[in-house]
């Protein structure tokens, strides 16, 4: 049986951890939240979590920036919001079964498509990383609101503005 659950990761921060070293780059997240119950700045970790049979076999999380004014940047006349940065993770035992792909879709219609509909005056964005990119991709997003290159050493205009809002 299929069943997502919806959570902050402030709650669910210690089940997450116990998966062990699954959680790669998110480890150090959710080790700070069960040290500080509550992120940096204003971030707040939203979660898809999808459990089959009762057993986690994917989530999905969204570093959510909404209320961070940090996150602001105004180029060339136009507000540019960053929204925060998409993670997903499946379960090794649990890929390739198109888990992942299911929970991008949920998160997408959840969460990410009623937050960027909440900040229609500015051009809006979230970004996803390595292999979050393909996953986000297949979703319904538009690829306006869209940012592919999180890690890249790229300026603000090569990394969001042209990939964005191409002229």
């Amino acid at each position: 049986m299929q069943r997502f659950e919806y959570c902050n990761a402030n709650t669910c921060a210690e089940e997450l951890l116990a998966l062990g070293p699954v959680n790669m780059k998110m480890w150090y997240l959710f080790q700070w939240l069960t040290e500080h119950e509550q992120l940096r700045y204003g971030t707040q970790a939203e979660m898809v979590k999808l459990y089959i049979n009762k057993e986690l076999v994917a989530y999905g999380l969204l570093e959510n920036y909404e209320a961070r004014t940090d996150k602001t940047t105004l180029y060339e006349g136009d507000l540019y919001q960053d929204l925060g940065v998409v993670h997903f993770v499946t379960m090794p035992e649990h890929r390739k079964k198109g888990y992942a792909s299911l929970v991008a879709d949920v998160m997408y219609k959840d969460i990410i498509q009623p937050l960027l509909a909440r900040h229609n005056d500015v051009r809006a964005y979230v970004t996803a990383t390595e292999r979050a990119v393909p996953l986000i991709q297949r979703t319904a997003i538009d690829a306006a609101n869209l940012v592919t290159q999180f890690y890249s050493d790229a300026t603000f205009k090569e990394k969001v503005v042209m990939q964005i809002n191409p002229r």
